[in-house]
């Protein structure tokens, strides 16, 4: 097989050898890939930037049977930002790893990666009213896109729509006030405004939701509901997401 010509988002990075990293990127055409890129960890390589954590760039490389080999990168944007606020890397850093756990090496999700870029161009530039509201609508819109969509329109055990209080892990939706006793497993407490919230991020696009005031406490805890029901469906917890709790709270 020749070469072959994709951007990625470099989501993973671990050192190899002296000088070199293997690199997971997550890709347009290729999906969740491994590449060894060589000599990079040397300050005068000139693909130094282009190969870093949180990268997204046009990369070429030759496809192996474990490792792909890269022979050109460019950058196309760095997302420089993050790196000078430690409570936005954490955040950032707990996306890619989301990306990372969620899906397969080769498998392929274009329009995923294209909201996490969108997502990332707003926390790098501090673009948001609040980041949470875009992390909690990018873990909604993921857990939907694997096909996780929780129910938030009417109660799991009776199906009124009426009084819908608590969000049930097991059962994968809400509860209502009277049916909440008989729901097994672990219940989140919503109050109105935060299940608007839930349903907007499935609805409303990014760009529209960028500029949502939530009150902080209420959006912490709607991003640590999703992180649960997330880790959940896809049978993985985040340790990213635990030391960004850590960033909240030393």
């Amino acid at each position: 097989m020749g070469l072959i010509k994709t951007k990625g988002l470099v989501i993973r990075e671990q050192p190899y050898k002296e000088q070199d990293k293997i690199l997971t990127i997550f890709t347009e055409d290729e999906g969740k890939i491994q590449c060894i890129a060589r000599g990079v960890r040397r300050q005068k390589s000139g693909h130094l930037a282009s190969t870093q954590i949180f990268a997204y760039s046009e990369f070429v490389y030759y496809p192996g049977k474990n490792f792909g080999i890269i022979n050109q990168s460019n950058l196309i944007e760095a997302f420089y930002p993050l790196r000078n606020d430690l409570t936005k890397m954490a955040l950032a850093s707990y996306l890619l790893d989301l990306m990372y756990n969620a899906y397969e090496f080769y498998q392929k999700s274009p329009e995923i990666l294209k909201l996490l870029l969108h997502v990332l161009y707003y926390i790098s530039g501090g673009k948001a009213r609040n980041d949470l509201v875009l992390v909690g609508a990018f873990q909604m819109k993921l857990v939907s896109y694997l096909g996780y969509r929780p129910v938030l329109e009417r109660c799991m055990v009776c199906q009124h729509d009426q009084d819908l209080t608590h969000f049930s892990i097991e059962q994968s939706g809400v509860v209502c006030r009277d049916c909440r006793e008989q729901s097994p497993g672990y219940l989140y407490k919503l109050n109105p405004a935060m299940l608007e919230l839930l349903r907007d991020f499935l609805k409303q696009p990014i760009k529209q939701l960028k500029d949502r005031e939530i009150d902080p406490a209420e959006a912490l805890k709607l991003s640590d509901l999703l992180d649960h029901y997330i880790s959940c469906c896809i049978g993985k917890s985040s340790k990213a997401y635990a030391f960004y709790k850590t960033m909240l709270n030393p």
